[in-house]
């Protein structure tokens, strides 16, 4: 299994697939590179397709240091150089994209080619100018509750959120199977970046992403629901967006052959 030491002797696991272009697929929080499943394959056919556990989720190093968006981004810039990566389309689900905001943030545009955001909002708490925090009114309440409930009744908190991911209410034993993989993210590692997440107003750096973007939004998203892709799409100097009619949170995994297709089109176009 490859791993790529980071500063500090973090081991970092990624996945290399096919060839081609080169594609790093960012997970959501607490969440790891097991979920673009049933991705890889189809994007592979024509790109090098990489995947990654950021630090302290799936396979990666569960160093108790680090768990923020910044050093997150930070972390996949080494892996890009390390992997003489250029012209990178970064796809970021969930926090994935946060991480892709900090990435431009922190070194600009620099060996990127594209982004592609999946139903991600760059503001996740209530505020009188924003429609779309998490949940449709996400309070600072709302977050002390949630993250108590993490670290002293973690199932509590985590598979009410998981069910909430899709569109139609998941079997048990799908809540089961994904809790199982959020629960390889440490409790005070996941509390800590979501922390940080959840805190964050991203939207100032929306415009300096320069590259073009897909927005890849679930309609029937109830982790943030509404035509957030509408704002993105005027907020960024060049994005298009796709809505997934039968998806929410996860539009990779409910729509999956469409998801590739629509990303594998995306990819495809000149630079």
């Amino acid at each position: 299994m490859p791993y790529f030491e980071l500063t500090g002797g973090v081991p970092l696991y990624y996945e290399d697939h096919g060839n081609g272009a080169p594609v790093v697929l960012l997970h959501g929080w607490t969440m790891n590179s097991t979920f673009w499943g049933d991705n890889v394959p189809a994007l592979a056919a024509g790109n090098r397709v990489i995947t990654v556990d950021l630090r302290g989720h799936g396979s990666s190093g569960k160093t108790p240091e680090g768990h923020t968006l910044g050093q997150y981004a930070r972390d996949v810039r080494a892996l890009i150089e390390h992997l003489e990566l250029d012209h990178v389309a970064l796809v970021g689900w969930s926090m994935g994209t946060d991480v892709i905001l900090w990435y431009v943030h922190q070194y600009g545009c620099d060996r990127l080619r594209s982004a592609v955001f999946v139903d991600q909002s760059p503001r996740f708490l209530n505020a009188d100018d924003w429609d779309f925090p998490l949940l449709g009114n996400y309070t600072r309440t709302d977050l002390a509750v949630f993250a108590q409930t993490v670290r002293h009744a973690r199932p509590d908190a985590i598979k009410p959120f998981i069910a909430a991911c899709f569109a139609e209410p998941p079997t048990s034993d799908v809540i089961d199977a994904v809790y199982a993989e959020t629960t390889k993210t440490p409790t005070e590692a996941a509390l800590s970046v979501w922390m940080d997440m959840a805190h964050a107003d991203l939207r100032p750096l929306l415009p300096q992403v320069t590259v073009p973007v897909l927005l890849a939004y679930g309609r029937r998203s109830k982790v943030f629901p509404g035509d957030l892709a509408g704002l993105l799409a005027e907020a960024l100097p060049d994005a298009r967006s796709v809505r997934f009619e039968h998806s929410g949170h996860v539009p990779f995994a409910e729509e999956a052959e469409r998801f590739n297709e629509v990303l594998a089109e995306f990819l495809a176009k000149p630079e």
